[in-house]
């Protein structure tokens, strides 16, 4: 928890982590900052204070298309919407089917091409970047040491992007050799400092911990949803204070992260996906190239993906370049999770019938984009009937639907 009380203007709060309860307290505060599943816990645990919210402010929400987060996010804006009716302004600089959501929350649309840090994109093969109309030619070598030797000499940081933890830690362990040529003497006591930090993080270090040490000690690190709490902090804040000049990363740190890299280099343009490799998302992509050139760190950036040739990367450059990001759709379809929300909104007493099954339902961005709620009410009557099968719920003759748990 993080408060920040300035009298006689705004009163903000800050609520993230797992603790699991309706924090009555937060109803003091003007702005409350918090992540989607908090939100979905404070809404779970029934709140007072949620039905004064005048205003809902909806960043990055085209994680509607997201299989793991985005049905969270969707019950969220539909529970809000149907227990406060707030203003809604809900942000992204990646969606292609901006009217749809816009039409789904009676929103008007903004739209605006204004980047305040000139961003240029290019594809790099061996050997030579090239930007539009605009290509400067390297030495030959290993392409991702080349490229951060480049980086470095310029006194600039950069951030690799890779589509494995395993890849990113093995790239940050090759690339720190190439960095530690590149830092001072005090550089190198600060870098020491972080190492001994990272390695306390946990009262008994793991090889994990010892590898993201070692790459620190020399300048360079990687980061993914594997690092403890602490370990990401000493990264990011190493990097924003230039301590740290290489970032290798998972996509995970390609949302919502304002960092001073002034190259997004991606390495990976496929991701093995269940059935082989897969170009991974252009939406995704475009994330990722928005990392580079940040305000207050640059006056322009630039966003690299990096090819074995000149065919791949003319194909690259069509498909991530040239191409349009792909539409959002929802994801609270997928049945485990339309299961899950569907069970803990019974559960939580926010839908007591069918009738009530059906009047929430058709508010989602699932049933808006679909179109047919007769449909979709036959996908939850299948799994009303799965949930009483397993005796998580009762329904009686008359609709009405109660929690076995409770």
């Amino acid at each position: 928890l993080a408060l920040l009380e300035t009298p006689g203007i705004l009163q903000i709060a800050i609520s993230i982590g797992d603790l699991e309860s309706c924090e009555e307290w937060l109803g003091n505060y003007d702005l409350i900052i918090t992540s989607n599943e908090k939100m979905d816990s404070l809404l779970r645990h029934g709140a007072r204070w949620i039905r004064e919210i005048s205003l809902v402010i909806v960043d990055e929400i085209h994680m509607l298309n997201d299989v793991s987060r985005g049905p969270t996010l969707e019950v969220v804006i539909t529970r809000l919407r149907g227990m406060a009716n707030p203003q809604i302004i809900a942000l992204s600089a990646t969606i292609r089917n901006a009217e749809e959501i816009s039409d789904w929350l009676s929103a008007n649309i903004v739209k605006s091409n204004y980047r305040p840090v000139k961003l240029k994109c290019g594809v790099f093969y061996p050997f030579e970047l090239y930007f539009d109309g605009i290509s400067q030619e390297f030495p030959e070598g290993d392409s991702e040491v080349v490229l951060c030797k480049d980086t470095l000499e310029r006194s600039k940081q950069a951030l690799f992007f890779v589509s494995t933890r395993k890849s990113a830690e093995a790239l940050s362990e090759k690339l720190a050799k190439t960095v530690a040529q590149h830092i001072s003497d005090d550089e190198k006591k600060k870098l020491g400092k972080l190492s001994n930090g990272i390695l306390r993080a946990l009262s008994s270090p793991t090889k994990q911990c010892r590898r993201l040490a070692n790459a620190v000690k020399h300048g360079a690190a990687f980061h993914h949803a594997g690092l403890v709490a602490g370990q990401r902090k000493i990264v990011e804040d190493a990097f924003r204070e230039g301590t740290i000049k290489i970032v290798t990363a998972t996509p995970t740190l390609a949302y919502g992260v304002n960092l001073p890299a002034w190259r997004v280099f991606v390495r990976d343009a496929k991701r093995y996906s269940g059935y082989g490799s897969a170009f991974i998302p252009v939406l995704e992509m475009q994330q990722m190239f928005g990392r580079a050139g940040r305000p207050r760190y640059d006056k322009e950036g630039e966003a690299i993906i990096i090819s074995k040739g000149k065919h791949e990367a003319r194909e690259l450059w069509e498909r991530y370049i040239d191409g349009e990001p792909e539409p959002i759709y929802s994801k609270l379809a997928i049945e485990s999770q339309l299961r899950m929300h569907l069970l803990a909104l019974i559960a939580s007493e926010v839908i007591n019938s069918k009738m009530q099954v059906e009047q929430f339902f058709s508010r989602t961005f699932f049933a808006h984009q679909y179109g047919d709620i007769d449909e979709v009410m036959k996908k939850l009557d299948k799994i009303l009937a799965e949930l009483k099968a397993y005796k998580f719920i009762t329904i009686g003759k008359s609709g009405f639907i109660s929690d076995e748990f409770i």
